[in-house]
């Protein structure tokens, strides 16, 4: 996963006690323990500088927090008996799972239930959205890791809180088989059921009373993608969902709909692409190139494993991606 800077995380330091043969386990393999502790913890960074008696760490105030956590648990394990293999693996998990259960759920201005994320990198992706200055935000990774339901939470929020004037979401039509293409498919203006999975993530969060008066009120807006031609959108953001089905011209037209005071999201799988005949390139893929190296946009990247839909999803996408499917398909990206 590449660097994720949160500009919510200030530097921390913290230094625990431990009992020197638990240092000396820890810094042994060549520190194996605490590589496998700073990768749990990603995207937040920390680092570990052991002492005779005690792990100092330093880094994202998150990752400091969680680490301190992970040794405590360690400990706590090693008194109850644990020592197996796995056992930092638990205290990792076990640290993550508490934190994101009592300590990292979001209670966001506009929505009445707390939005509690699955996974750090959930937290990371939600801070992006809440406090980035960038005009140009991803989050691309596999299905099910929860992108488009929390981008959609940050600007009913962002809206809520009067710092954007709407909210306008879309996401690309896929030819399904047996279509013929027509002038009306081909310039996607035509509202049907493919943007029904937004209106599902706006029904889990405000309700269908609160939906149809923010509609009334031009505040928030689900659109087929081609409807955004030719506008301009003033102190907004728009999210594009699914937008590794947005050809490079389709994905140019809809970045440069940014106005005044606005960002864009864009969310996408790009191991996903349904592409007519695979022949066009991805815009979402094409995109990211472009970006890569400037300071244009934040891209926050998922991974397989931190699928939360559910656990059988994430075994599925491994399956396939170990059957070659998806490499075939980023191919086509």
């Amino acid at each position: 996963m590449e660097p994720h800077h949160d500009p919510t995380q200030a530097t921390a330091s913290k230094v625990v006690a431990l009992a020197p043969q638990l240092v000396e386990r820890l810094i042994s393999g060549q520190g194996a323990a605490l590589r496998r502790i700073e990768q749990g913890l990603r995207p937040y960074h920390v680092q570990f500088s052991p002492r005779p008696d005690a792990m100092a760490m330093t880094g994202d105030e998150i990752a400091v927090t969680l680490a301190a956590a992970v040794l405590e648990k360690i400990v706590e394990l090693l008194h109850a008996g644990g020592s197996h293999e796995g056992l930092v693996e638990e205290a990792i998990a076990a640290s993550i799972a508490h934190a994101l259960k009592f300590d990292l759920a979001f209670r966001l201005k506009g929505i009445s239930q707390a939005v509690r994320p699955m996974s750090l990198s959930q937290v990371g992706f939600m801070h992006t959205l809440l406090y980035s200055d960038r005009s140009l935000i991803f989050g691309v990774g596999p299905t099910g890791t929860g992108k488009t339901h929390l981008a959609i939470a940050a600007g009913l929020s962002l809206l809520a809180e009067g710092r954007i004037k709407s909210l306008v979401m879309t996401r690309p039509r896929v030819m399904l088989e047996g279509e013929t293409m027509t002038a009306v498919l081909r310039a996607e203006t035509a509202y049907d059921e493919q943007l029904t999975p937004i209106e599902d993530e706006l029904r889990q969060l405000i309700g269908h009373d609160e939906i149809h008066q923010l509609t009334e009120r031009g505040m928030i807006e689900v659109m087929p993608l081609g409807r955004m031609r030719g506008r301009t959108f003033n102190d907004s953001m728009l999210l594009v969902d699914e937008a590794q089905n947005m050809t490079v011209g389709k994905m140019r037209m809809a970045a440069t709909r940014i106005g005044r005071n606005s960002r864009l999201v864009v969310t996408g799988d790009p191991s996903q692409v349904d592409l007519a005949g695979g022949a066009e390139v991805s815009g979402l893929g094409h995109l990211l190139n472009l970006v890569t190296g400037t300071d244009l946009a934040a891209v926050h990247r998922f991974e397989t494993y931190q699928i939360i839909r559910n656990p059988v999803v994430a075994r599925l996408e491994a399956l396939y991606a170990l059957a070659g499917g998806a490499a075939e398909l980023r191919a086509a990206a």
